[in-house]
């Protein structure tokens, strides 16, 4: 036991005889520059970053899909005659009963 107390004494005593590590004179400002260099050109406001290529191109794409599946729809879709939308709506009409009429003053 007694030895490893004087271990833990001797291993104290050594820690006194070591200088403290000193910083390079302005060594705090210099660090701080640097940081405040490497994060400010990170805060780009949002409508600059949208207006890079990649964006703005990703967007474009989107907006001529939409068009091409709109056109498509409007161009190759099967025209129902009047007569047969007519009679499908008064079938839903006559279905559901929903041709009487409800007296909301009873």
């Amino acid at each position: 036991m007694h030895t490893d107390h004087q271990h833990t004494n001797d291993f104290l005593n050594s820690l006194d005889k070591m200088e403290r590590a000193k910083a390079p004179d302005f060594f705090e400002t210099r660090l701080m520059a640097r940081l405040e260099k490497e994060i400010l050109p990170q805060q780009i406001p949002v409508w600059q970053r949208m207006l890079k290529p990649v964006p703005v191109l990703a967007l474009l794409g989107c907006l001529v899909v939409l068009n091409l599946f709109t056109l498509g729809d409007v161009f190759f879709s099967k025209n129902i005659p009047a007569q047969e939308e007519e009679a499908s709506v008064t079938g839903f009409v006559n279905e559901y009963n929903l041709n009487s009429s409800v007296d909301i003053n009873n």
